[in-house]
């Protein structure tokens, strides 16, 4: 009998080890693929800024406003690949952003999607990494961050991509949600 423990043991250990990146494998699964906006379903971007904005001077919103904007875009399609390594998402009219999957962050020119030397101008530092089964992608600049937490609906035809932008130039945090259907 306690000879029967000991083999078992370092088995369960095993399959204790395999297991998150088990569930992280079916999480992907089901992000995996295109996905088109449900601009119905989703939060008013123009609204979430104005709800931001509005706590600032005027002279500050009118600088804030239009940058918020034109970081914060709900795309008409986005298309999510994964593999072992790394994880893509391309999103209609932006370059696609490519980064490891275990959260290493790397630099990434924001325009043209090329890498970058140094944190300067538009380049910001990217990571990904799975977590509960929602994939969370983090953009580090130098004047704020934005997270994005891509989740997918149980019966897998919905995907949510919560938006978390925070900066100490913001007087609080700007947050929405986009709501997005799987691509047939």
């Amino acid at each position: 009998m306690r000879h029967q423990r000991t083999r078992l043991l370092p088995l369960l250990v095993l399959l204790a080890a395999l297991l998150p990146s088990a569930l992280t494998a079916q999480a992907a699964a089901t992000l995996r693929g295109n996905w088109t906006l449900n601009r119905q379903q989703s939060d008013n971007l123009e609204s979430a800024i104005n709800r931001v904005v509005s706590r600032m001077n005027v002279v500050v919103r009118q600088i804030a406003r239009p940058r918020l904007r034109s970081t914060n875009t709900a795309y008409p399609s986005i298309a999510m690949s994964y593999d072992q390594a790394s994880v893509r998402v391309d999103m209609a009219g932006r370059p696609s952003v490519s980064s490891p999957a275990n959260g290493q962050p790397v630099l990434w020119q924001r325009e043209t999607g090329g890498a970058c030397r140094e944190m300067k101008g538009d380049c910001v530092r990217v990571s990904a990494e799975w977590e509960g089964g929602n994939l969370k992608h983090t953009f580090q600049a130098e004047d704020g961050r934005r997270v994005n937490v891509y989740s997918v609906s149980p019966d897998g035809k919905t995907m949510t991509m919560n938006v978390t932008v925070t900066s100490p130039r913001l007087p609080q945090p700007l947050t929405y949600k986009l709501l997005y259907n799987r691509a047939t």
